[in-house]
């Protein structure tokens, strides 16, 4: 009777230990949650951001708000993010927080493999070729050919990192000289490919659409994996023969080192309950991304992939100056 009387208190004790932790993470969230965005305000991600805050505040019943912590190729806000540890605090970006920072920086703030946990895919922002008509390129090939004819007659330029580095390892590849042009004004090139003081222009659809729209400039291809719901016409460079042009435009949702594997996965359920959202889903689309599964596995692959695309592709350019 002793013993049993031991074993029903040791029951007790476990359950008194457990049972709060179920019902904390049951309860979750028990305020506010703050999902950091590494981008500016009006950028694709941050769109992306806020259709998902919006809809998991209401899967939730608490606030969900975005604070834009831009600058440092996106580390400001990665860093302000790893720096809360807070389980109510997230963190919403690109895969390249992850593979490309370290290759660009020598001592980021934070560790990408400790400080960023996978939580779910979300999106892949729709990355498109444009040209000027002033080039006279309606295909990739009718580009490479007028780029061979007159070398280091045009000018391109990108938006930054993955976009930068596809399109300088495609002229590397070729052997095709252009001059690349720099902006800080992240709407200037639209303007000036639409003017013709740039021929190329490599970036979101968001921030390339405008002179397409007008007449004043074509999509040549989708550089993503897949067609876009936004452009379902326009051919992937992969299905135009240029395999090489290929990136993905990864996003996702990442919580801290301290979080528990049971709220990271409550999360992430939630998440693609989200992006099997029919409204949900046209909103994204709409805003020129395409929608992912929402799964942990799908960003973790597409964060290796991503690795083993940047290995190969750091032979042919320079990271940190590709032009």
């Amino acid at each position: 009777m002793g013993l049993f009387r031991l074993l029903s208190i040791a029951v007790l004790a476990c359950c008194i230990v457990i049972g709060p932790t179920r019902a904390a993470q049951a309860e979750w969230p028990e305020r506010t949650v703050k999902i950091i965005v590494p981008f500016p305000p009006g950028s694709a991600n941050d769109a992306a951001a806020r259709i998902f805050a919006d809809a998991l505040s209401r899967r939730w019943g608490k606030s969900v708000i975005i604070e834009d912590r831009t600058g440092a190729e996106g580390t400001i806000g990665v860093a302000a993010f790893v720096s809360a540890q807070d389980d109510h605090t997230l963190l919403y970006t690109v895969a390249g927080s992850v593979t490309v920072a370290p290759l660009l920086i020598d001592k980021l703030p934070y560790d990408v493999e400790r400080d960023l946990r996978p939580i779910a895919a979300t999106t892949s922002i729709v990355l498109t070729l444009a040209v000027s008509n002033d080039i006279g390129a309606s295909t990739i090939s009718e580009l490479i050919d007028g780029l061979k004819a007159q070398p280091g007659k045009y000018a391109w330029t990108s938006g930054p990192t993955l976009p930068r580095y596809v399109f300088a390892a495609f002229l590397k590849r070729r052997g095709l000289s252009m001059n690349y042009v720099s902006y800080r004004d992240a709407a200037q090139p639209q303007a000036d490919l639409g003017e013709g003081r740039i021929q190329a222009l490599v970036t979101s659809l968001a921030a390339s659409q405008s002179p397409v729209q007008t007449g004043k400039a074509r999509f040549l291809a989708v550089i993503n994996p897949v067609r876009a719901a936004a452009l379902p016409d326009v051919k992937t460079a992969r299905e135009l023969g240029y395999p090489e042009l290929e990136i993905d435009g990864l996003a996702g949702i990442f919580g801290s080192r301290s979080m528990p594997d049971a709220l990271k996965e409550r999360i992430a359920a939630d998440v693609a309950a989200v992006c099997a959202d029919t409204e949900v889903r046209r909103k994204l689309e709409a805003a020129g991304l395409n929608v992912l599964a929402g799964t942990v596995e799908e960003l973790r692959a597409g964060i290796e992939r991503q690795r083993a695309w940047l290995a190969e592709v750091a032979q042919l350019i320079d990271i940190r100056d590709a032009r």
